[in-house]
C-alpha cells in the first residue's frame, strides 16, 4: 500500500515538473525574432548624415545588440550593448568611422531574453551593403560668354565629373535642369526671370551626387537690365458679365462676377502657373528646332511681355499683375502657327489661358499658344514650323480675340522678341551648340 502511495507520488511530481517546466518554457520560450531597421535607407552616402538604428522585441525584450561596419579587412565595432533590465525597444544615433572611398557594409546584430537556442535567444541579422563617398562633383564650364537680358535666356555647357541626381542653374527661387547630352557633357537653358533684380541675384550652376555632395560653380555673365512697360486696365461691367461665367463653376460659393473676376486674376492665375511648369518637365533631353521663330503673321501687338498692369473697377484700384507673354490680334478666328517644330506635349482647357497649346522643342524650351477657339493638333503629335496647329479666340480671360503666345523655359516665361531674332539665336544659342 505504501508502495502504491509512493509510486503515485512519484507520478505527481513528475507531472508537476513537467507542468511547470512546461509554463516556464511557454513564458521563456517567446519565438518572435526583434525587429531592425536602419534609416536613412541609401545606397550612396557622405557621412554627413548620422544614422538611426531602431531594435523592438515584441516578446520577452532584448538581450544584446551589435553593431560593426566592415570595409575591406577592416573592421569598426561600432556598438555592443548587453541589457540586464530587458527593455523592449533601443535606438542609436550612429556616425560612421573614417572610411575609404568605396563600398562597405553595415552588420546589425540584436538578440532577445528567449530561451530557445539552447538559451541563446532569438537572433535578428539586418546587413546592408553601401558606398561611401565624400567627394563632390567636378564643374567644368565650356562656355565662356553669357550674355543676357533681363526677362530673357541664356545657354551654358558644361561637364561633370561623376554622375550626378541634380544639376542645372539656380537664380534665386528659381531652378532650371541642365541635360545630359551624347557627348557626355550637359546643356542648360536658364533665363534671368523679369521679376529679379540684376544686381543681387548671380546665377550658379550646381551639380548634387548620389551621395549628396554638392558642388557650385560660378560662370562669367553679363546681364542687360530692362524697364517694362505699365499698363491700367479697367474692367468694366459687360467684360464681367460675358467672361465670368464660364468661371462661375470654379468658385461656386460666389455670386458677385465681380468677385469671381479678382479670385480668377489672382488664385486661378497662380494656379495656372503651377500647371504650366508642372508641364515643363514634359520636355526631351536635346534642343531641336529650326532656325528663327516664327511670329503669328499679319497680326498686331496688343500686349507687351512683362507689362506690369494695374486692374481698376469703376475708377478704384482693385488688382495688379504682370503679364507673361505676348497678346497678338489679326482677324477673328485666325489661324495659328507653330512658332518651330517641335512635339504637342499639352492640349486642353487651362484657367485664364483658356483653350492652350503647348509645343516642346527640348531641354526646357516650350512655346505656349493660349485663348484659342479650336485646336488643331493632339497631345503626342509632332508638329513642323508653320502648321496649323488651332485658331485664335476668346476663351479664358480674354478681353477680344487674339493669341496669347508664350517662349518658356523650364516653366518660367521669357521674352519672345529674343527667338524672333534670328541673330540672337546665333549668337547666345547655336553658336555654342556648335
Amino acid at each position: 500500500m505504501s508502495m502504491q502511495l509512493s509510486r503515485k507520488l512519484y507520478l505527481v511530481i513528475f507531472l508537476l515538473i513537467i507542468a511547470v517546466g512546461g509554463g516556464l518554457y511557454l513564458k521563456f520560450a517567446d519565438r518572435e525574432a526583434p525587429v531592425v531597421s536602419l534609416v536613412p535607407e541609401v545606397e550612396y552616402t557622405n557621412g554627413r548624415q548620422p544614422f538611426r538604428i531602431e531594435v523592438h522585441d515584441p516578446g520577452l525584450g532584448l538581450k544584446a545588440v551589435e553593431v560593426i561596419i566592415i570595409q575591406g579587412d577592416k573592421l569598426h565595432e561600432m556598438v555592443v550593448e548587453n541589457f540586464d533590465d530587458s527593455p523592449r525597444n533601443y535606438h542609436l544615433e550612429m556616425e560612421l568611422p573614417r572610411l575609404d572611398q568605396g563600398e562597405f557594409e553595415v552588420v546589425i546584430n540584436a538578440w532577445d531574453k528567449s530561451i530557445v537556442n539552447w538559451g541563446r535567444g532569438n537572433l535578428t541579422t539586418l546587413s546592408r551593403s553601401m558606398v561611401f563617398d565624400d567627394r563632390p562633383p567636378g564643374i567644368s564650364v565650356l562656355t565662356t560668354v553669357h550674355n543676357l537680358n533681363q526677362g530673357g535666356a541664356g545657354l551654358t555647357v558644361y561637364g561633370l565629373s561623376k554622375e550626378v541626381v541634380k544639376t542645372g542653374v539656380v537664380l534665386g527661387d528659381y531652378f532650371f535642369p541642365a541635360f545630359r547630352q551624347p557627348d557626355g557633357n550637359y546643356h542648360c537653358l536658364f533665363a534671368f526671370p523679369h521679376d529679379l533684380d540684376t544686381e543681387s541675384h548671380i546665377p550658379r550652376i550646381i551639380a548634387r551626387d548620389r551621395a549628396g555632395n554638392e558642388q557650385i560653380s560660378g560662370f562669367n555673365y553679363h546681364v542687360n537690365p530692362r524697364r517694362f512697360r505699365h499698363d491700367r486696365l479697367d474692367i468694366g461691367d459687360n467684360f464681367l458679365r460675358f467672361q465670368m461665367p464660364q468661371f462661375e463653376r470654379d468658385f461656386p460659393d460666389e455670386n458677385d462676377p465681380f468677385q469671381i473676376f479678382l479670385r480668377v486674376n489672382r488664385e486661378m492665375r497662380a494656379d495656372n502657373r503651377e500647371k504650366v511648369r508642372e508641364i515643363a518637365t514634359r520636355t526631351t533631353p536635346v534642343l531641336d528646332f529650326e532656325g528663327v521663330f516664327l511670329r503669328k503673321p499679319n497680326s498686331a501687338q496688343m500686349a507687351g511681355f512683362a507689362d506690369r498692369r494695374t486692374y481698376y473697377y469703376q475708377d478704384r484700384e482693385v488688382d495688379r499683375q504682370v503679364h507673361l507673354g505676348v497678346d497678338l490680334a489679326s482677324t477673328a478666328q485666325a489661324p495659328i502657327p507653330a512658332a518651330n517644330r517641335g512635339k504637342v506635349v499639352f492640349t486642353g482647357p487651362i484657367g485664364i489661358y483658356g483653350q492652350t497649346v503647348v509645343v516642346d522643342h527640348g531641354i526646357g524650351l516650350q512655346t505656349l499658344y493660349a485663348h484659342l477657339s479650336s485646336i488643331a493638333v493632339t497631345e503626342g503629335q509632332k508638329v513642323d514650323k508653320g502648321q496649323i496647329i488651332g485658331r485664335t479666340g476668346t476663351t479664358g480671360l480674354a478681353a477680344g480675340d487674339h493669341l496669347h503666345f508664350e517662349v518658356l523655359v523650364s516653366g518660367v516665361s521669357v521674352n519672345p522678341i529674343e527667338w524672333w531674332d534670328i541673330n540672337w539665336i546665333n549668337n547666345n544659342i547655336r553658336s555654342k551648340l556648335e
